[in-house]
């Protein structure tokens, strides 16, 4: 617990040596590992922060905290919990708990993957990869679908590809920009906090759901 202190500390206050500690840097890594698996793979999840944290990393490998080598970790993370809902997909999807994990999924990114799936087929895989909640709900519904596993595999380490490694090339791109050089602290700021905010706001609005639904069940009784 107090090396996860260490570490907001020294995030908060861009202490950059502290962050290039061996042991931090491995914590970070993992964090964001974990973070992607779950993001990709879990509908209760889905509200983690995907696209800023790998704009994050970018920015860490710039800046000499993670190593370059962490980008084929964050492609197999991603990989591996999209194959995840995948799974789930397939094994549960006539089955009671199916339908309950995918109440938790807004309509209207329900009838995205829907359509998506019926414009393009399998190949909009790539496409969901940059549609928050979507790339979580696309593989679980996929799984359902019964598609072969083997095309979808292929398609995921794909999109996978094409979604890590874009995002943080920009990261790592912005962080030589003149402007982030001259303003680094506010564009530290930015980067680090805006993961922050978007988790903190996912998790309210997972909640406020939560509250709306089970008063418009005592409603209905």
């Amino acid at each position: 617990m107090e090396q996860f202190y260490q570490l907001a500390h020294a995030f908060m206050h861009h202490d950059l040596t502290t962050l290039s500690d061996p042991k931090m840097a491995l914590m970070i890594c993992g964090v964001i590992l974990a973070f992607l698996v779950l993001e990709n793979g879990f509908i209760p999840t889905a509200f983690l922060p995907g696209d800023s944290l790998l704009l994050l990393t970018g920015v860490l490998i710039n800046k000499e905290v993670l190593s370059i080598g962490i980008v084929p970790l964050l492609i197999i993370a991603t990989f591996v919990g999209t194959w995840f809902g995948y799974m789930q997909g397939r094994f549960l999807g006539h089955t009671q708990l199916y339908h309950r994990l995918m109440s938790h999924v807004e309509d209207r990114h329900k009838e995205k993957v829907y359509y998506l799936l019926d414009k393009y087929g399998i190949l909009t895989l790539i496409t969901a990869r940059y549609i928050a909640f979507v790339r979580t709900a696309y593989p679980y519904i996929v799984g359902a679908t019964e598609l072969p596993q083997g095309r979808f595999l292929i398609v995921n380490l794909v999109s996978s590809i094409m979604w890590i490694c874009p995002l943080v090339g920009i990261g790592y791109y912005l962080s030589h920009t003149k402007l982030a050089a001259e303003y680094q602290s506010q564009f530290l700021n930015i980067i680090i906090y805006l993961p922050v905010v978007l988790l903190v706001g996912g998790m309210v609005a997972l909640i406020w759901r939560w509250i709306s639904k089970r008063k418009g069940a005592q409603v209905n009784k």
